[in-house]
């Protein structure tokens, strides 16, 4: 290994990337922080959403946007309704700045004068670093739209 070391000095520094900052919302809605009683504070974000449910016929889309978000799950206005307890799949997208893709349970759901839905879930696993990353790129894209 030293021998290729000696021979691609570069090659271990192109693998490296710039690490992450310090991952905390809370600076992004310092307002909630003193209220929140969640492990992990919500915050704005910016960004569409996709919900993909499977059907006989083909999975059924179910489109919406995020209101707000955590480390652990989102709350949602969609143009369909969800139901209680249904795990689907989420994919969070933005124009600019991609998204992911994520597995979540709907916790509960609201129904609006308007005819949408408002809808909490879940995140039913633990968000990966770059999924973390894409979050807070969105919620500080939210937060400059709000400045």
């Amino acid at each position: 290994m030293n021998s290729l070391l000696r021979k691609y000095p570069s090659a271990m520094n192109e693998r490296r990337q710039p690490p992450l900052r310090r991952f905390t919302f809370a600076r992004l809605n310092p307002e909630r922080r003193e209220t929140e009683r969640r492990d992990s504070p919500r915050f704005p974000i910016a960004a569409g959403v996709r919900f993909l449910r499977a059907a006989d016929d083909g999975p059924e889309v179910i489109d919406g946007d995020v209101m707000e978000a955590s480390l652990t799950g989102m709350r949602v206005v969609l143009d369909q309704p969800v139901c209680k307890n249904e795990q689907l799949l989420v994919e969070v997208t933005s124009e600019f700045h991609g998204g992911f893709n994520v597995t979540a349970q709907i916790m509960w759901v609201e129904t609006t004068p308007e005819d949408c839905y408002i809808a909490g879930c879940e995140f039913c696993s633990i968000l990966s670093l770059k999924q973390r990353a894409q979050l807070q790129r969105l919620a500080e894209m939210a937060l400059a739209e709000c400045s």
